[in-house]
């Protein structure tokens, strides 16, 4: 599931009739987690062997969008994190399309944030062991853009490179 974050809270979405939704909306307490992955930590043992992350945990109740005008808000906010301009090029969301689409936004007021970032941790007596140690830093980036096969030849590749700054990959 898909989830982005407007001022001080996160959202979803998904299709009504959607088993996930229906429990999220139906007022039950929830916990959200969400981690990225930053690398590993590549001990002298396989003991001491760890990972870089950084994790967060939100508590609380999602509350429903009714209306059509603030689900496509939020959608379209979504749309413009991910590819900023693109709004105003695509056909925007109709009103049957937006009932069928349940966006519920969950408040951040409770959550915890834990971040694990060290160095390797090994014992005293297997830092003589011949083995490299360190980390395996992991990153994400975004690829060059693909055409869909039906793709129009006249149609301009657009330049989302400067919303991904150094996570923008060249080739």
């Amino acid at each position: 599931m898909l989830a982005w974050r407007v001022d001080n809270k996160v959202y979803v979405h998904g299709a009504k009739n959607s088993r996930l939704i229906r429990a999220l909306k139906s007022g039950q307490k929830t916990c959200l987690t969400f981690t990225l992955f930053d690398g590993w930590v590549l001990a002298r043992s396989a003991f001491h062997h760890s990972a870089h992350y950084r994790s967060a945990v939100v508590f609380g109740q999602f509350e429903t969008l009714d209306d059509n005008r603030e689900k496509d808000r939020v959608l379209n906010y979504f749309i413009e994190h991910i590819a900023p301009g693109r709004t105003e090029h695509v056909r925007l969301s109709n009103q049957k399309e937006l009932t069928a689409t349940e966006v519920l936004a969950i408040e951040l007021t409770e959550a915890s944030v834990k971040i694990g970032r060290h160095g390797v941790n090994d014992d005293k007596e297997d830092l003589d062991i011949p083995v490299w140690a360190g980390i395996l830093p992991y990153r994400t980036v975004i690829g060059p853009l693909e055409p869909c096969a039906d793709l129009a030849e006249c149609i301009d590749t657009p330049d989302y490179s400067e919303a991904y700054g150094d996570r923008w990959a060249t080739k």
